[in-house]
């Protein structure tokens, strides 16, 4: 059986550790999840570091840019959607809220959340708290959404430029 280290090369393994981390980690610690040496994970951070997908803590470790991740979600949105689907996007978001909302009789997601301090049995509170999830999720897509949106024409102009024998990926 093939292993993750037969198929991928170090520098990949090591990307793709240190640009998927939730919190910051040491070079001993990637360089462990990748299976490969310190000096080789250490190598490897430093150059993503210098392309500008991670940063280095005070403390040595290292973490993800988390406005480089931003951007390359904002720049996959308008590269993999049409406008029209954007605001389609939005429109289902709009829907989900108001749902929650007339479901729960609440107005807002802080009102939900306050409801959960109520007299309700602990499917309800289980409940509840998964909709405060969700909401909380959509409510962060929806921002990412509309700020596509609003740079879509300047992207799709500048895309437009692009020769059409040049390849445009988009990210991850």
């Amino acid at each position: 059986m093939e292993t993750w280290s037969d198929s991928t090369t170090a520098s990949e393994r090591v990307e793709t550790i240190a640009t998927t981390l939730s919190r910051p980690r040491t070079a001993n610690w990637v360089a462990d999840q990748a299976d490969v040496k310190w000096d080789t994970a250490k190598k490897y951070l430093d150059e993503l570091v210098e392309s500008g997908d991670l940063l280095v803590t005070d403390s040595g470790e290292y973490v993800p840019d988390p406005t480089r991740a931003y951007f390359d979600r904002l720049r996959e949105l308008i590269l993999t959607y049409d406008r029209e689907s954007l605001r389609g996007e939005l429109e289902a978001i709009a829907d989900r809220i108001d749902s929650w909302k007339r479901e729960y009789d609440v107005d807002s997601r802080d009102e939900l959340e306050q409801s959960l301090a109520g007299d309700l049995d602990p499917e309800a509170v289980r409940d509840r708290r998964r909709v405060i999830r969700r909401w909380e999720t959509s409510e962060r897509t929806r921002e990412t959404v509309a700020a596509a949106l609003a740079i879509y024409d300047d992207v799709t102009t500048l895309t437009d430029e692009i020769p059409e024998s040049a390849t445009l990926e988009t990210a991850g």
